[in-house]
């Protein structure tokens, strides 16, 4: 391995010593290996040193090569080799346009360009990123000042519904104490309505809420389709929370859940079976979820969560809260919390854009009938509707003129759990089949050529015999089409066979005549009168 390189001063300091041993006649050859030996450099080195100080009034300064600069022209090479400095030197010298040696223009284009360019230059914008500098911690204010939500992909697999997933967290955090006051799961990609159902676990305390919770001044979102959604703007618009987009691809925004998000994975999915990212015994081996049976089904996976987070709210203890529990911190704070009614935590749902009249039969929303013992007395009344989205089994009914709450309904029609099996096996055959017919596509279309060292043109390959390829002619929306092996031979009589003529037309090919041929006798075309031959 290389000696490290001095610096400039431990240099000038070693020169200007070694200069006044010699002025004062005592300079010895052990005096300069020594201080060889110490920069790691020869005895050659140190005299040349020497002598450059001697040149220059005796001050040592280090020899400065000439800068060489990027041309125009090194620079598109460079972009067009995506960062690749030897292979735009390699081109610029087949086309004679490099004037520098490698190692000048490796110097060149470090000193030109910073690390972060070059290395977008190779990889893209997510390397770059690496280089970023980001701002300073963020002040975690006082309670309910600020929020932070964001989704967690678990990072266990689990047992729904007889098959292995992963789901998802959505999770609400007060900054002041990293309390994580709101929470839900869902097994697949969370929507608009994961984002609600946290959002009212959050503005509820007391209970089975804890006492974090209440009503904040903003939340800090990124910029997620569902957290962007007209669904989660009314059900903040409805609560005057400010909803503050961050924008993307800046975690350093949002602290406080990005580094819940990482607990989550290191103190509670790690102890988890079906943990993802255990080391595997077979690294070539493609990644595949455990067995069923040795999963967590989604209820106990939902209770270890619900579990968890207790525990993180109340015993474990954060350093940067001064070694201090997030339910101590939230007890220490003395600001005032704006609590949200109960009853008008309904009113925070998304509205239907349209309005509906109570009938014998109750509400008709899209086929779906909702009827309530209540609606006794309303009917004909016009009312809106309020919703979780994505779910229809519930709706609140209000009045449409002065938004009174009449109460909830309940749909009464929706199909049997049976019929919705069936439903879904008639939906999985389907995907099977197409699944099936996708996998097929790529042996028919693809196209093989012959390996080649000679510059030739490429040599299709053929796979298919010939009954194959009548096979693959065929239209497969006709299965009797004809095809050429199911037509006969040519006879002789083929060439000297002529179409026949048809027959002429006779008397007894005419219609009958008709009643109508009497009363609306044929007009005739006037004939031009005839002249007389004056001759």
């Amino acid at each position: 391995m290389p000696a490290q390189r001095p610096a400039d001063e431990e240099r000038a300091a070693s020169v200007t010593h070694l200069l006044a041993l010699e002025d004062a006649g005592t300079l010895t050859p052990d005096d300069i290996k020594t201080v060889a030996a110490n920069h790691g450099r020869t005895p050659k080195s140190v005299q040349r040193w020497m002598q450059r100080a001697r040149d220059n009034n005796g001050h040592y300064q280090r020899k400065q090569r000439d800068a060489a600069e990027v041309t125009p022209r090194m620079e598109d090479e460079l972009i067009r080799w995506c960062g690749s400095i030897a292979a735009a030197h390699n081109a610029l010298q087949d086309d004679g346009a490099m004037p520098l040696s490698y190692s000048a223009f490796y110097r060149a284009v470090t000193r030109t360009y910073p690390p972060s360019f070059l290395a977008g230059l190779r990889t893209g914008e997510k390397a770059r990123r690496r280089y970023d500098l980001h701002g300073s911690h963020r002040e975690r204010g006082r309670r309910n000042d600020a929020w932070e939500a964001d989704h967690k992909e678990a990072d266990v697999w689990v047992n729904v519904a007889g098959t292995a997933r992963k789901p998802w967290l959505t999770l609400f955090v007060n900054c002041s104490n990293s309390g994580i006051c709101g929470w839900a799961i869902t097994p697949h990609t969370p929507s608009s309505q994961a984002i609600i159902v946290a959002i009212h676990s959050a503005l509820q305390r007391g209970g089975p809420h804890g006492p974090f919770g209440g009503i904040p001044k903003l939340v800090r979102v990124d910029r997620g389709a569902d957290f962007l959604s007209k669904a989660v703007a009314q059900t903040m618009g409805a609560l005057a929370v400010r909803r503050v987009e961050l924008p993307p691809r800046r975690p350093d925004l949002k602290p406080y859940v990005e580094s819940l998000n990482a607990a989550f994975k290191d103190m509670h999915f790690r102890g988890m079976p079906g943990y993802t990212h255990c080391p595997d015994p077979d690294p070539a081996a493609k990644p595949k979820p455990p067995p069923l049976e040795d999963l967590l089904t989604f209820e106990e996976f939902t209770t270890r969560t619900r579990d968890f987070i207790h525990r993180w709210n109340h015993e474990h203890r954060i350093r940067s809260l001064g070694n201090r529990t997030p339910l101590q911190a939230w007890q220490a704070d003395r600001t005032v919390i704006h609590d949200l009614p109960p009853s008008a935590l309904s009113r925070s749902l998304p509205l239907v854009s349209r309005t509906f009249t109570i009938t014998g039969t109750g509400i008709d929303w899209n086929g779906r009938v909702y009827l309530e013992t209540w609606m006794r007395d309303l009917i004909g009344k016009c009312v809106r509707l309020r919703h979780l989205p994505g779910r229809y089994d519930t709706v609140e009914v209000y009045d449409a003129d002065t938004d009174h709450r009449h109460g909830t309904a309940r749909w009464t029609n929706a199909a049997s759990s049976h019929l919705l099996k069936r439903v879904k096996e008639d939906n999985a055959a389907d995907a099977a089949r197409l699944r099936e017919a996708l996998e097929r596509r790529p042996q028919i279309v693809r196209e093989r050529f012959a390996a080649t060292a000679t510059p030739a043109p490429p040599q299709l390959l053929t796979t298919l015999t010939t009954e194959q390829a009548r096979q693959r002619l065929r239209d497969p929306r006709d299965p009797h089409a004809a095809t050429p092996e199911n037509l006969p031979e040519p006879t002789g009589s083929w060439t000297h066979t002529e179409r026949p003529q048809p027959p002429p037309a006779t008397d007894d090919d005419l219609p009958a005549p008709t009643s109508s041929w009497l009363t609306n006798p044929p007009t005739l075309s006037p004939q031009p009168p005839q002249q007389e031959d004056q001759s």
